[in-house]
């Protein structure tokens, strides 16, 4: 249960903030992987393929799986962050991220918001507002 032993030790703001910058480090790899990528093709000549031809390869197949696992990487967490922080503000007292986890679980039959914060464990947190008392349910 990441999230919610994360949300519980640091708070549901600097989760956010952490899942932002984790997710934006996800994206700069795979830009990254797509510069190598590019200028491992400009060094790649199929007229006399030898070992330094094979290894620019070999890197073009890494930089691509690394970039494609990045790029999964950042969509995932991403849309996680968006999905948790939809519903992070109290609609009774209008405060945002003060709340605790009271507790958490998964539906029996997943939903959009599961499958869209896949592979993660909980698909729902049930939480409290610090401020007014107020109850609701997140993502959903």
């Amino acid at each position: 249960m990441e999230p919610v032993s994360s949300i519980r030790r640091l708070g549901f703001r600097k989760w956010y903030e952490r899942q932002l910058i984790d997710c934006h480090l996800a994206l700069v790899t795979c830009f990254l992987c797509g510069i190598v990528i590019a200028a491992c093709f400009e060094g790649v000549t199929f007229r006399d393929f030898g070992p330094r031809s094979a290894t620019m390869m070999a890197l073009v197949v890494g930089a691509t799986t690394l970039g494609w696992y990045s790029w999964r990487r950042y969509i995932t967490v991403l849309e996680r962050a968006e999905r948790y922080g939809e519903r992070s503000t109290c609609e009774g007292c209008k405060a945002y991220g003060r709340f605790e986890v009271l507790n958490a679980g998964v539906d029996s039959v997943p939903g959009p918001t599961a499958e869209a914060v896949a592979p993660l464990e909980v698909a729902w947190m049930r939480v409290k507002c610090r401020q007014c008392g107020a109850l609701w349910r997140m993502p959903e």
